[in-house]
């Protein structure tokens, strides 16, 4: 479902645009609702849309010829997907899926020009957060075990969307993990007697936050760190620029 254009609020990269690229933008870009599991992106398709989250969550996705598919980043409120069509690439390199569902901007690829220059400028700082994000996965799947990732990712889609309830379900879980079914089972099983989470059918709770913090691994903090960081640089560039 979509609405007419509308501000650019609520996505924290559009927010701090400067007020001219905002003005520029304000009537292509659209508001719409998504929904968990749609696909807005496939391996080598054209990147059509630029799309900024706002209470929603986007994974981007290397899913393997045998069917095996792998989480590789996920996006927020922070940034947007089809960041790579800032530097004139044309196709997406992984797969992109809503993971929660909610809602976001959407805005016309071939709206990127040299007319937004903070934009662009933004969407290659965010491509380089992905790709701290991407390395930082990649070690968390080699050296932290399956109950410590899960509360990593769990903690790092309540920061991204404000929310504690999830509507995952285990197979969709291991899915983005990377793991077996059963995997996940028995990890959300020692998440839950630790009483981190409630666990129901089609349904994950994170009841605790800082206790997950606790008992998940050091990755969370250095995905979030790394957050600020790109935070910290756009607004550098704005005060630069005024």
């Amino acid at each position: 479902m979509k609405s007419k254009s509308a501000p650019p609020a609520g996505n924290l990269l559009l927010g701090h645009l400067p007020p001219r690229e905002q003005k520029q933008l304000q009537t292509h870009l659209e508001l719409v609702s998504v929904e968990a599991r749609q696909e807005l992106d496939e391996v080598g398709g054209d990147i059509r849309y630029i799309c900024f989250p706002l209470d929603c969550a986007i994974s981007l996705m290397d899913h393997q010829p045998d069917g095996q598919s792998v989480e590789i980043a996920v996006i927020g409120k922070e940034g947007s997907t089809g960041f790579n069509a800032a530097q004139g690439l044309t196709a997406s390199p992984c797969r992109t899926i809503v993971q929660v569902g909610g809602s976001m901007y959407r805005l016309g690829a071939k709206w990127l020009n040299a007319s937004v220059p903070f934009l662009l400028q933004s969407l290659i700082r965010f491509g380089a957060l992905i790709f701290r994000h991407t390395v930082i996965s990649v070690g968390c799947s080699q050296f932290h075990t399956v109950d410590q990732r899960l509360g990593r990712w769990l903690l790092a889609h309540q920061h991204r969307t404000g929310r504690t309830t999830f509507p995952f379900t285990h197979e969709f879980l291991a899915e983005q993990l990377g793991v077996q079914r059963v995997t996940v089972t028995e990890a959300l099983a020692v998440l839950q007697k630790k009483k981190l989470v409630d666990s129901g059918y089609g349904n994950v709770k994170l009841l605790k936050s800082k206790a997950m913090e606790k008992v998940s691994c050091d990755c969370f903090q250095l995905a979030k760190q790394a957050i600020e960081e790109y935070i910290h640089d756009i607004k550098v560039h704005k005060r630069s620029m005024a």
